[in-house]
């Protein structure tokens, strides 16, 4: 701290905070580089900044994040006899422009229940005796289910491009991850912080290009160190060397998705095409292959060739095979409902009509929803 803790109490004396609320008091100079602020928008928190320190730090664009242009900043200045208190909306903010050699800012709560810790406690609480009988009866096993579901849904909202639904089924995918984190805290195993400061050490240690003096100029670059520092973590953990790079894909992955994972892994360590038009070529080599099949058990195996080799299409383009085929069987939906709506405002049946009929309705489909896309609906 810059101060003696006397002048911290006469500017705590300035402010009216609930006393149940606390508050939390931080140097301003730990800001320096970040990219983030120091607290959760749900807690009141005090900043004693120096006048140099407050002009050389990014503030603004550190605030703005989780606070409007008309938030009230309560900014307390310390020079002369007495601290000066005032209020100053965020949009009429200007760090630079401060003279005092001691600047604090209080910021206040600006939504309840926002931070890991109020989550946490809630978790907790549904887990424990005076909580919910249905959470305290979970287990890892018997969770694992709701954790997949939660993750497909969140997927359904991405390719939605619906964004309230994006936050919505985080949300709950993130009350799975906090399930399973206070289970395995009341079995004495590890906690939701193990879980945080295990991926914070994996992804910095990862990451020698931007927390190290590593120098990696592409994106190639990168993915091939990852393989490398990973394979590094595999020996600390006591793995065999031998064991391949493959090995640690899920096994419990779609088809589709567990094939673009194979692929990518063995195209970090250089087992890939030099560029995609022999991808091309084994595409429609698959293709040949399968119509040369004589038999069902040939034509099951080449159909799986062909389909991996699609994949492989797929990943050359930049795409989730997973995704693509998700989006299509999105669009298939559509089209199908519109037929039978279509055919339903006739006052006929689906089986009334031949392919024919039904294939120029889908056509109509198609364009109706060519129409909306470039409409921007």
């Amino acid at each position: 701290m810059k101060l003696a803790p006397k002048d911290y109490l006469a500017v705590l004396e300035l402010l009216i905070i609930p006393p149940e609320e606390g508050i939390r008091i931080i140097d301003g100079s730990v800001l320096a580089g970040r990219h983030v602020l120091g607290h959760a928008p749900d807690e009141y928190a005090l900043y004693c900044f120096s006048n140099t320190e407050i002009k050389q730090i990014d503030l603004i664009n550190l605030i703005h994040p989780l606070y409007s242009p008309d938030y009230l900043l309560t900014l307390i200045h310390i020079g002369g006899s007495d601290p000066r208190y005032e209020e100053i909306r965020l949009d009429n903010f200007n760090p630079k422009e401060f003279a005092s050699p001691e600047i604090f800012i209080l910021f206040k709560p600006v939504i309840v229940n926002a931070s890991l810790i109020a989550f946490r406690e809630l978790i907790a609480h549904l887990r424990s005796a005076e909580g919910c009988p249905w959470d305290r009866k979970q287990t890892h096993q018997t969770l694992r289910t709701n954790l997949l579901e939660e993750t497909y849904e969140v997927l359904d909202a991405i390719d939605g491009r619906n964004s309230e639904a994006v936050r919505e089924e985080l949300g709950d995918l993130l009350l799975q991850i906090l399930l399973h984190a206070q289970i395995a805290s009341e079995n004495t195993q590890f906690n939701i912080f193990d879980v945080i400061a295990g991926i914070h050490q994996k992804i910095t240690f990862r990451h020698p290009h931007v927390f190290a003096d590593l120098n990696l100029a592409s994106v190639d670059g990168v993915t091939r160190n990852w393989e490398i520092l990973k394979s590094q973590e595999r020996s600390k953990k006591g793995e065999p060397s031998s064991k391949s790079i493959l090995a640690s894909v899920p096994n419990e992955l779609p088809a589709l998705s567990k094939a673009q994972k194979f692929q990518e892994r063995a195209a970090r360590v250089g087992f890939d095409w030099p560029n995609i038009q022999p991808v091309f070529e084994k595409f429609e080599e698959e293709l040949r292959e399968l119509k040369d099949a004589r038999d069902d058990q040939s034509r099951e195996m080449e159909l799986g060739d062909l389909l991996f080799a699609l994949v492989n299409l797929i990943r050359w383009y930049g795409f989730d095979a997973e995704s693509v085929l998700r989006q299509a069987n999105t669009r298939f939906l559509k089209r199908f409902n519109y037929i039978e709506e279509t055919v339903h405002a006739q006052g006929k049946r689906m089986t009334d009509l031949t392919l024919d009929e039904m294939d120029k309705i889908w056509e109509q489909a198609k364009q109706v929803e060519a129409e909306s896309a470039q409409n921007g609906q």
